[in-house]
């Protein structure tokens, strides 16, 4: 794997990745920006005002947005655009957008010609705290969240936080469920709940700094995901089996959405399990319920939800290893889990929504 990426914000990101095209420009190779149609129309337009990009002729490579299309048919359709446009291994390819794009971006790259340069713009929060980071490319397949990937790390990751303006709230919401990851994680001071629920944007620079850090920390101490980069996982092991089923029902769920579920169910984990104090859960299920849309499932999906849970790639010697929190700031992998358990949880989370009227 190479290097972690430099990581350009705002003004430094506009200058580095003008210099960057240039640079470009001048060695011939082909240049390629993958957008998705909501990008291409909201956040394209505002690149082209910072980064006078169409004087160096890059060909825009469209994609419907959403994670149905983090495919390998998409992965296939980029593969022919790129091929017909005769790029060598000195092209380069630029994602425009949030983790879907970068994920799927990054992916393409990884395996064209066995390996083409890649950059990330990030446009949504969750990105530019979380998805852009890391090297972890992916698309789904046969209903499995990320279930076909690479390794690849992007060469630049430039973050210009003038594309959040772009966010509804779903979209921001899904980025505050990754925040709140890293809370639990490495940064308890993450965990400001107030701050969180005003939804002022004007302090997210020094989060999105923070974050951006403490990833990159975990990635350079541990590249291939062997050991301590697994707490990254926290909240995904649920998380991501909740977005999968809303994928197979056809429901809009974004990733930081399902992550901040997964959260709430794994935090019933780690009071079981490590003794986490019950208040910690509280809390955290208070800010939930005040912040979040919570998912939809019924008793009859437990057996779906657990089934997906088993092809986790975090799973060994049919063991369902979670990552779960002993203190704020203190996790701990490879905590092997019960399916009673996990269906226990679930059906704790199905009662405490019921009785609140929200599901």
């Amino acid at each position: 794997m190479a290097n972690n990426p430099h990581v350009l914000i705002n003004q430094e990101a506009i200058e580095k990745l003008s210099q960057k095209l240039t640079l470009l420009h001048c060695r011939g190779g082909v240049v390629f920006f993958l957008v998705d149609d909501n990008t291409k129309a909201l956040c394209l337009p505002v690149l082209k005002s910072l980064v006078a990009i169409e004087k160096f002729n890059p060909i825009i490579l469209e994609i419907h947005h959403g994670e149905a299309h983090k495919s390998l048919e998409t992965a296939a359709y980029l593969w022919e655009q790129i091929t017909n446009a005769g790029a060598g291994r000195d092209a380069m390819l630029f994602t425009l957008g949030g983790g879907v794009i970068s994920d799927l971006g990054g992916f393409v790259a990884s395996a064209y010609k066995r390996g083409i340069a890649v950059s990330h713009i990030p446009t949504t929060l969750l990105a530019m705290i979380d998805a852009a980071f890391g090297g972890k490319t992916g698309i789904d397949f046969m209903g499995y969240k990320n279930h076909i990937g690479t390794f690849y790390m992007p060469e630049d990751v430039y973050i210009i936080t003038e594309f959040l303006n772009s966010l509804d709230e779903q979209q921001w919401l899904s980025g505050v469920g990754e925040l709140l990851k890293y809370g639990f994680i490495a940064r308890p001071e993450f965990l400001n709940y107030a701050v969180l629920k005003t939804n002022d944007r004007t302090h997210y620079d020094a989060l999105i700094r923070e974050a951006a850090a403490s990833k990159l920390e975990l990635v350079n101490t541990d590249p291939y995901e062997h050991g301590i980069r697994k707490i990254l996982n926290f909240g995904h092991t649920i998380g991501h089996a909740f977005e999968s089923l809303a994928l197979k029902k056809g429901l809009t769920f974004h990733h930081g959405e399902a992550v901040a579920a997964g959260i709430l169910t794994e935090l019933w984990l780690s009071v079981s399990y490590l003794k986490l104090d019950i208040e910690v859960l509280n809390e955290y299920k208070q800010t939930y319920q005040s912040l979040f849309k919570p998912f939809k499932f019924s008793v009859d999906d437990i057996a779906a939800i657990i089934q997906l849970i088993r092809h986790d790639k975090k799973n060994s010697a049919e063991k369902l290893n979670f990552v779960l929190i002993q203190e704020p700031g203190k996790a701990v992998f490879d905590v092997a889990v019960e399916p009673s358990d996990i269906e226990a949880c679930l059906r704790w989370y199905i009662d405490l929504f019921e009785a609140n009227g929200k599901s």
